[in-house]
């Protein structure tokens, strides 16, 4: 029993636990109560600290509100680095004030502005500063030049009341002059109206006798065209020359040959009239020409092949008849004038334009003319001696005209021919009717070609009635006959036909 009392038990253990307890108690205890009291005294460090920054920061809070308020930019944030652009901080606004008002002396800090402008500041005071003095230098020469103008213009003031004394006393004696002349004058201009009205007197004389003696050359103009008009229808005088002759004649095919080629500047298509041998003189009458013929071609510097466009039945054309043409000349160029209507074929219709190509053809100028309008072309042309005609086309009256414009345009046209006229008679220029001109030329009129609902007198190759007779037609064929006037003065006229073909038609030979 003593044996089992002297073993620890559960007693034991427990007074050993809390033993073990309260030691570990106490040291916990005395640890955390020493941290305690460590971080009390960090704390109150830290507190201390707090508090002290707390001040600096409010010191910094009032200088930066002091800095706001000097520099007059008070916004709420000094900077944003997170957006540096935002307009609502203190530094972009201070740096949109220095590029605003610093312009080109705006630098990168508010003192490098400041100090740029204050030597920009500097720069303008000197400049001022020299201008300042050079205005006073001026202002000085100024004062100078005032002073001597103005004892210049005493100078002259005095010059001008002693010239002023001067004048008036020229004046006076120039008055006493002019009076003088004044009455000089009124003689004069006496004496000069009674030579005017001894001049006018005079002058109406001279008219008179002028209108007297216009009046006396225009009657006498009159006489001597009259006259001249008689003497050359009685004399038919003529100062042309042939312009070639016929060298053989060939009536089986209508062809001539000429005497002109290439090396007389011959042209084909031109046209001559052409004269017998034995004549008066070519260019006289259309009366004298036996015939017309047209050039084909060119055969040798002086030989040219033509055809017969016109003949005159009783007057064939034979070897040595003369050929002729007013519109060209070998090397040489003919001009003309042209006045009137050029109607070539009668069908009452202005052919101008034809015959331009025809002078054209012929190697014919016209040096002026007066066109269907009235007009003179060109307008400051003149007649001159180197004109060769005066082509008269038709000239219609007044009375045939009716119309303001048309009388108008009549009038024009005689008033040309009147210029035109006189310009011929001056330069002795030959005035000649249309259809002489056309004659001397070889013109042919083309047969004309009936137009329905036109009002000309033609008479059409067929129909029911003879023109000669008006009577109806009958049997018109050929009773063989032929007329004694293609036998005159030649052979016996032939009854009846003999039933055969002329040889040049293929008949029996």
């Amino acid at each position: 029993m003593a044996a089992a009392a002297n073993k620890p038990g559960a007693v034991h253990y427990a007074l050993i636990m809390f033993v073990m307890l309260s030691v570990i108690l106490g040291i916990v205890s005395y640890v955390f109560n020493r941290e305690s009291n460590d971080k009390s005294t960090e704390i109150a460090k830290l507190n201390e600290e707090n508090q002290k920054l707390n001040r600096v920061q409010k010191t910094l809070d009032d200088q930066v509100q002091i800095l706001k308020t000097k520099i007059g930019i008070k916004f709420d944030q000094v900077d944003d680095p997170n957006n540096p652009q935002n307009q609502a901080t203190v530094v972009k606004g201070l740096e949109t004030e220095m590029l605003t008002n610093g312009k080109d002396a705006a630098g990168t800090t508010v003192f490098e502005t400041l100090r740029k402008l204050r030597e920009a500041l500097d720069a303008t005071s000197a400049d001022r500063d020299s201008k300042a003095s050079k205005v006073a230098s001026l202002e000085k020469e100024v004062l100078g030049l005032k002073n001597q103008y103005q004892s210049q213009v005493d100078n002259y003031s005095q010059q001008t009341k002693d010239a002023e004394r001067d004048k008036l006393g020229v004046i006076g004696d120039r008055d006493e002059k002019v009076n003088a002349k004044i009455q000089e004058i009124s003689s004069i201009k006496s004496k000069l109206n009674a030579a005017v009205d001894e001049l006018n007197q005079e002058k109406e004389s001279r008219e008179k006798e002028r209108k007297a003696l216009n009046s006396q050359i225009s009657g006498l103009e009159i006489r001597i065209d009259v006259l001249k008009d008689k003497i050359d229808n009685l004399e038919k005088l003529s100062f042309e020359a042939a312009d070639g002759v016929i060298r053989r004649v060939e009536h089986n095919t209508n062809s001539v040959w000429i005497n002109l080629g290439d090396a007389d500047f011959l042209k084909p298509r031109m046209t001559f009239s052409v004269y017998a041998k034995e004549n008066l003189g070519v260019g006289r009458g259309a009366e004298d020409i036996k015939g017309k013929i047209e050039v084909v071609r060119i055969l040798e510097p002086h030989m040219a092949e033509a055809r017969v466009i016109e003949e005159d039945l009783y007057r064939p054309m034979v070897s040595g008849d003369l050929i002729y043409t007013p519109i060209w000349s070998p090397g040489l160029i003919e001009k003309i004038s042209v006045i009137g209507d050029i109607d070539l074929d009668g069908d009452g219709r202005s052919d101008r334009e034809q015959f331009h190509q025809m002078m054209a053809v012929a190697g014919c100028v016209i040096d002026n003319e007066v066109d269907d309008n009235g007009d003179r072309t060109p307008p400051d042309a003149k007649i001159t001696v180197q004109t060769r005609f005066l082509v008269k086309g038709n000239i219609p009256e007044l009375l045939d005209v009716t119309g303001e414009e048309a009388k108008n345009k009549v009038k024009k046209i005689q008033n040309h021919f009147n210029d035109m006229n006189k310009e011929a008679r001056s330069n002795g220029v030959r005035v000649i009717k249309l259809n002489d001109f056309l004659a001397y030329i070889g013109y042919h009129t083309k047969r004309r070609t009936f137009l329905p609902g036109q009002n000309r007198p033609w008479n059409l190759k067929a129909g029911s009635a003879s023109e000669s007779t008006k009577d109806a037609s009958s049997d018109r064929s050929s009773n063989g006959n032929v007329s004694g006037a293609y036998s005159k003065g030649r052979q016996a006229p032939q009854n009846q036909s003999d039933g055969q073909n002329s040889k040049v038609f293929g008949g029996s030979k």
